[in-house]
């Protein structure tokens, strides 16, 4: 791992939603929560369809997301985000790809292209706000794919394993950001507040 300042620079790549979470601690489906005037998964797409040619949700579950974004499902089902990553690195049309989990309501949109920036030479980037590591919030190549199917195979599910496996740069020059921004909605609790701060225009 290295770290790398945010430099502004243009690349084509893909983005990635996962949107297959089986959302146990929520209790429902969290990419149909209500948010704005329609669902948390939609308005994310509506925000991230102007950065790229190619938007993909990975879920197993068929979701209304229109004409301008694909769907596709698990190759290898029911390992957890890696399975959701590792799908969506199949599909992808670019070699560079941002990965982003649907439940984070106040994504900031113009980071998603300096953090394939930052990706370089790389396999991948990943946000550390705060100490804490971002991985879905992360860029990738595709030829992470096959360093995670080898982890499925060895019964190795956790992000963190993949990143052990790869080389990936620190994006860490975002603390001054309001922490809403990498916020995820995992529980009711999560969601109230994230209404509330909605409310406030935050």
């Amino acid at each position: 791992m290295t770290e790398v300042c945010l430099v502004s620079g243009a690349k084509q790549f893909s983005i990635v939603v996962l949107a297959g979470g089986q959302s146990r601690r929520m209790g429902r489906d969290k990419a149909a929560l209500f948010w704005k005037d329609g669902d948390i998964l939609g308005s994310l797409i509506t925000r991230l369809l102007p950065l790229s040619d190619d938007v993909l949700v990975v879920s197993n579950t068929v979701r209304t997301i229109g004409e301008l974004a694909r769907q596709v499902a698990d190759i290898i089902p029911g390992k957890g985000p890696l399975s959701g990553i590792h799908a969506g690195l199949i599909y992808a049309r670019h070699d560079l790809v941002f990965v982003t989990a649907c439940d984070v309501p106040f994504l900031v949109p113009e980071l998603v292209p300096e953090l394939v920036h930052a990706v370089g030479l790389a396999d991948g980037s990943v946000v550390v706000y705060k100490e804490q590591i971002e991985p879905l919030f992360a860029c990738y190549r595709k030829g992470c794919a096959a360093v995670i199917e080898q982890l499925l195979a060895e019964e190795q599910y956790r992000i963190t394993d993949l990143l052990a496996q790869i080389n990936w740069v620190a994006v860490r020059q975002l603390d001054d950001l309001d922490e809403c921004c990498f916020m995820n909605i995992n529980t009711r609790n999560d969601y109230e507040k994230a209404k509330a701060i909605l409310a406030k225009g935050r």
